[in-house]
C-alpha cells in the first residue's frame, strides 16, 4: 500500500541526495573554493557554469575580495563569456592583459 510505496520513495530519494554528493564532492576536489559554498550554491553554478556570467552572484562566496568580472558585450547587449577583467569590493579595478573566453567552459576550469 501506501507504506510501501512511500518507503520506496524515500529509498530512491536517499540514492538521489547520496548520488548528487559524491557528485558534488568530485567537484570540490577539483576546485577546492567549492567547499566554502552550499551544496545548493554549488548546484546553481554547475547548473549555469557553461555561461559564465550566470555565475556572477556567487564571485563574493568563492573569492576574498572579487565583487565583479566585467565581461565583454555580446552581440545582444547583454554579457558573453569573455572576461575583460575583474572589480574589487573597494571599487578598484584591473583589466586582464589578454581577455580570457569562458564559453563553454566549466565553473572549476574557467574559474582557476
Amino acid at each position: 500500500g501506501r507504506a510501501e510505496t512511500f518507503g520506496k520513495s524515500l529509498a530512491s530519494l536517499e540514492l538521489c541526495t547520496r548520488s548528487l554528493g559524491e557528485y558534488l564532492e568530485t567537484k570540490r576536489r577539483k576546485f577546492p573554493r567549492f567547499y566554502m559554498i552550499s551544496n545548493a550554491d554549488l548546484v546553481d553554478i554547475l547548473s549555469k557554469g557553461r555561461f559564465a556570467p550566470a555565475v556572477h552572484t556567487h564571485l563574493a562566496k568563492l573569492t576574498d575580495n572579487v565583487a565583479a568580472i566585467h565581461w565583454r558585450t555580446g552581440d545582444n547587449g547583454g554579457p558573453s563569456p569573455t572576461a575583460l577583467g575583474m572589480r574589487s569590493g573597494e571599487g578598484e579595478a584591473v583589466q586582464f592583459k589578454n581577455v580570457f573566453p569562458c564559453d563553454g567552459m566549466k565553473p572549476e576550469e574557467w574559474l582557476s
